[in-house]
């Protein structure tokens, strides 16, 4: 077997992936590695220009208001791809110097066949220890031949019996314990027996595990799955001392962490949705008006960075004048906006800035109304190819953390985790960019300010709210520059819902890309990526008005008829926080790597209103 899996960059860096998350494999489930453990960053294949993202803008960013003034470089994800002739159970990888490391967790296994429970080192110890003894020939390849991880007891058995069979291979445990503060561990199995015989941690309160010990000196674990259906069906035995405890009320136990006296751990199923939150940043490529090729632009950026002027900077590329390369520097670094809503809007404004433009990574075009002013639409946009950079800074466990209060300290009981074991001194960022197509709106600034009036008493409801929410009390300025938010994100979810249903793009293929401030910008970028459905002309072809019009009529009238009305349409308060209104999931919420906002703030009546 191979110590290899294959999985796809967007899988790694994406609103389910990246450093700290826990991939699914048929080999297992691997957590990611911070970048300084991948053996791409070993092996200094970082520091390559060409492995480097192009999107000094982004660079910029990061630099001046996303807290790494260190920052020399975004990395693109190595793309992990095996040799062509490799088998999905022998993965043996194309460049082994531009591989993501990652190791097994949750470390705790039992054998489907023994029912024997222990860690991965162990497990591992006596696989070798088998191997040696009745495989000694393959004792070099015990550690290949180990993955995915085997039983060596049932290996033992087997041999003696003079039987060839395979081992059976071992199944992770699915629960694992998380905290707030970033950290996840595998619940303490070794001192479970102890601490559901105690039972003091029943009453919700956080135990200290020091105060707890294993069932006997010698334990010899066993993972029991019963025929019940709950906890009570499954059981932790130790052979060696005979006691037994099964699992119910695991879910309440809480663990408290030796260098946190605020936080503590507590029991979740590792599939859980609350394990992992990435944070992630992402850039709209814009071209800089330039004679220079985007291949030199990226290492024109490099000697930038380094220190090295436009003269200097000259000397290595003759075809360039100074001047220009001067002038490609200025555009490149000199951009004094860096605010989320600033540096939105500098995307807003090239949108509206060209009727058309074809040039590089971005071409697109306003199209005609026709009728579209009716929905108060000033704008239709055919995007026919962009280019989005994503790049990770760090992540969360059990709550969300909105991009723009990473590194604050105005996030409560959250802590965020880096992606870089130097923290906010990383000198590289990994990320990804994707090339895809999509669809831009722009409305009438009047049209969605008397809309919002409709729901004014409800709308200030809901941003008092949100002023008390940890994740979102600094989203918005006041009620109005919510209820804007609110009309846009909302007609964006609608469409992305009747593209699913009226052209067959699932919604976990789309992305929304919003652009709402406290005055005068109020449009959207409904996109998708190349690989995914409608990354092949198909999305950009629904930017015509006659047809965009029936798009808009069909999933208006798709809106009005929801299976959870009539609570979801006069709902106060649902979803994250409460922060939406008349929506759910029967009417207008989506595939969470869809929506930017957590699927909050949300109302179909806004958008519904007459």
């Amino acid at each position: 077997m191979s110590r290899y899996i294959e999985t796809q960059t967007r899988k790694l860096i994406g609103s389910l992936a990246g450093v700290g998350a826990l991939v699914e494999d048929i080999k297992g489930v691997v957590k990611i590695l911070p970048l300084e453990k991948w053996k791409f960053f070993k092996e200094n294949k970082h520091l390559d220009t060409d492995n480097h993202l192009n999107d000094t803008r982004l660079i910029y960013r990061l630099k001046h208001d996303k807290g790494f003034p260190n920052i020399k470089a975004l990395v693109q994800v190595p793309s992990n791809s095996p040799k062509s002739f490799s088998k999905s159970q022998n993965l043996l990888p194309e460049h082994p110097d531009r591989i993501v490391s990652g190791r097994y967790f949750p470390e705790w296994m039992f054998c489907p066949k023994c029912k024997r429970f222990n860690r991965i080192s162990k497990w591992l110890r006596r696989w070798k220890g088998a191997v040696e003894q009745y495989d000694a020939p393959n004792i070099k390849f015990a550690m290949d031949n180990f993955i995915p991880p085997k039983c060596g007891f049932c290996f033992e058995e087997l041999r003696k019996n003079k039987k060839k069979n395979p081992s059976p291979e071992l199944i992770q445990v699915r629960f694992v314990m998380t905290s707030a503060n970033g950290e996840i561990q595998d619940i303490p199995w070794d001192k479970w027996i102890d601490i559901k015989k105690k039972g003091i941690y029943q009453g919700g309160e956080v135990i200290d595990l020091s105060d707890y010990s294993q069932c006997c000196e010698n334990p010899d674990l066993y993972y029991i799955q019963g025929d019940r259906e709950d906890f009570t069906g499954i059981r932790v035995e130790c052979k060696s001392c005979k006691e037994k405890q099964n699992l119910k009320g695991m879910f309440g136990l809480k663990v408290s962490l030796r260098d946190s006296s605020s936080h503590s751990l507590k029991a979740v199923v590792r599939s859980s949705n609350s394990v992992y939150y990435p944070i992630l940043v992402h850039s709209l490529f814009l071209p800089v008006e330039t004679q220079i090729s985007e291949k030199d632009q990226q290492k024109i950026i490099a000697l930038g960075n380094k220190g090295k002027s436009a003269d200097d900077i000259a000397d290595f590329y003759e075809q360039y004048s100074v001047e220009d390369i001067k002038t490609f520097l200025n555009q490149s670094f000199d951009d004094g906006s860096h605010k989320e809503t600033d540096y939105r809007r500098s995307e807003y404004k090239f949108f509206l800035a060209h009727k058309t433009f074809r040039k590089d990574s971005f071409i697109f075009q306003h199209e005609n109304l026709g009728n579209l002013v009716k929905f108060g639409i000033s704008n239709l946009t055919k995007v026919s190819r962009l280019k989005m950079t994503t790049i990770q800074t760090g992540y969360t466990r059990q709550e969300p953390l909105d991009a723009d209060l990473f590194l604050s300290d105005d996030y409560g009981n959250i802590r965020p985790q880096y992606t870089s074991t130097k923290g906010k001194n990383a000198e590289y960022l990994a990320g990804i960019e994707n090339f895809g197509e999509g669809i831009f709106i722009d409305f009438e600034n009047d049209f969605i300010n008397k809309k919002i009036q409709f729901r004014a008493t409800e709308l200030q409801d809901i941003f008092s709210k949100s002023k008390n929410s940890p994740l979102f009390k600094n989203k918005f300025d006041n009620w109005e520059h919510m209820g804007r938010f609110m009309y846009v994100h909302t007609f964006s979810h609608l469409i992305m819902k009747e593209l699913e249903f009226s052209c067959g793009y699932p919604t976990v293929s789309l992305s929304e890309r919003l652009f709402v401030d406290n005055g005068e910008m109020q449009g959207l970028l409904i996109y998708t990526v190349g690989g995914l459905e409608g990354g092949y002309g198909g999305l950009s072809s629904q930017a015509e008005a006659n047809r965009f019009e029936r798009l808009i009529d069909s999933a208006f009238e798709r809106a009005e008829d929801c299976s959870s009305d009539p609570i979801c349409y006069h709902s106060e308060g649902q979803g994250i926080g409460e922060m939406n209104m008349a929506a759910c999931y029967s009417c207008a919420l989506v595939a969470e790597n869809a929506c930017e906002a957590f699927n909050s703030f949300l109302d179909r009546k806004i958008i519904l209103q007459k």
